[in-house]
């Protein structure tokens, strides 16, 4: 949707906020797919012995995930996130690459052609309709006293979403089953932004009971969007070759600098 000059694609951005992004005279809001940069290698399936549980605490549930998730080195998937805000619903599929430490490749068939790919030093997000790609240094983010911003796809990201926001169990009876079509028993943990600054106010992680990993994810921001997140197809710690992770960049493609963050 274009509103004079502000042009709202499918949202790439991050928890800390609602981004623009300047492609020339276009101001690009990007305000959700991070969720998937942080939940993606996290949102996996895999099967495990159910442990056996004698407490309620969110904070041993947290420390499972976080454990889990610094066990897997690699993954690939394919990925559906939904938003809706009132009548209107958005939806953006693909494939996804992950490799420790920090590589991340997300190939979209919808909006076909879109990318987001990282070498840990460097994301490149490709804007096809636009024939642009942002360049952005994530050595310029580490020097950011708030935060790294794309840590997201790491241990460091996941940690910082637990300090960012406030978790608790949403109710009393954990886990439990939440879907009639679906054995899962699940942990369910409501997620409240400590310090409201935009972007994803409200989460609801939806955590295996049998292997401690996020299998679903709703999220909702301060005007009622309401984002989803699925994953399907998902093979953990294969090998993956780190030249996937490299963005060759169009001999017709419009390179902005630091779209996200600056030095200024």
């Amino acid at each position: 949707m274009i509103t004079g000059r502000e042009l709202v694609l499918p949202d790439y951005s991050h928890f800390r906020g609602v981004f623009l992004v300047k492609f020339g005279r276009y101001r690009i809001i990007l305000p959700i797919i991070a969720i998937g940069l942080f939940i993606l290698p996290i949102l996996l399936y895999a099967e495990g012995d159910k442990p056996s549980h004698n407490w309620h605490s969110p904070s041993e549930v947290v420390k499972k995930v976080k454990k889990k998730f610094s066990d897997i080195n690699s993954y690939t998937s394919n990925f559906k996130i939904t938003t809706t805000e009132g009548k209107t619903t958005r939806v953006l599929t693909g494939t996804s690459l992950y490799k420790k430490p920090g590589k991340i490749r997300y190939d979209f068939n919808q909006p076909e052609g879109d990318a987001i790919v990282s070498d840990g030093k460097t994301l490149w997000i490709y804007i096809k309709r636009l024939g642009a790609v942002g360049k952005q240094d994530l050595e310029i983010d580490k020097k950011n006293s708030s935060g790294a911003i794309f840590t997201s796809s790491s241990p460091e990201g996941l940690n910082r979403l637990f300090r960012k926001y406030h978790y608790k169990f949403d109710s009393t009876t954990q886990p439990r089953k939440i879907d009639e079509k679906d054995a899962t028993e699940y942990f369910v943990l409501a997620l409240d932004q400590r310090e409201k600054i935009g972007g994803f106010e409200k989460m609801t992680l939806y955590i295996d009971s049998n292997t401690y990993l996020v299998r679903r994810a709703t999220a909702y921001d301060g005007r009622g969007k309401e984002t989803n997140i699925n994953f399907s197809n998902i093979d953990l710690n294969p090998t993956i070759e780190d030249g996937l992770f490299n963005f060759h960049i169009s001999g017709n493609a419009k390179i902005v600098n630091n779209p996200l963050v600056s030095e200024d």
